[in-house]
């Protein structure tokens, strides 16, 4: 039980490091749609939005709908893939994937910041400095008897000896 406290903050670390995985993921995406979709002028004629969460907590999301002619001339209606607070009749310029024109965004939505990797990394520091404080909490202590090292011997019990140079705490 006691190493299951000790390696507990260690989660943290995981936890930071899942974050960091899915937001570089998501930013590499993002980039990846940017330098592969095509630019055209377009409108929001419309704002969606969805609610999360109860009470306090309660989040509201407003995705643009977008209108837009694409290059080869086909008009497209779409909820942009991005949460925007464009209104509606606002001009904006439109990325949007040429394979499938309802994959679409503002332009100025980007590519995504770099909020969820500083959340991972301030994660992993924290849950490296429980780690460090927990463990010089439940290291054995070295103050004790300076002559006296203990070593267990095949029946199970313990027995005290001198310690060998560089171990004891006089030393």
């Amino acid at each position: 039980m006691e190493r299951l406290i000790e390696y507990s903050p260690l989660l943290f670390v995981a936890f930071g490091l899942l974050i960091i995985l899915v937001s570089g993921k998501g930013m590499i995406d993002g980039r990846r749609f940017v330098q592969r979709a095509l630019r055209v002028p377009g409108v929001v004629s419309d704002v969606r939005t969805t609610f999360t969460g109860r009470g306090e907590h309660l989040r509201a999301r407003q995705r643009p709908v977008l209108t837009f002619t694409t290059l080869d001339g086909r008009e497209v209606t779409t909820e942009a893939s991005t949460v925007s607070n464009l209104g509606v009749g606002n001009a904006t310029e439109v990325l949007y994937d040429p394979d499938d024109p309802t994959r679409a965004m503002p332009a100025s939505g980007g590519a995504g910041g770099y909020g969820g990797v500083v959340a991972g990394i301030i994660a992993i520091v924290i849950g490296l400095a429980f780690f460090a404080g927990v463990s010089s909490l439940s290291a054995p202590s070295t103050s004790g008897d300076p002559a006296g090292c203990e070593i267990e011997l095949p029946d199970g019990s313990s027995e005290t000896i001198d310690c060998p140079p560089g171990l004891g705490s006089g030393e």
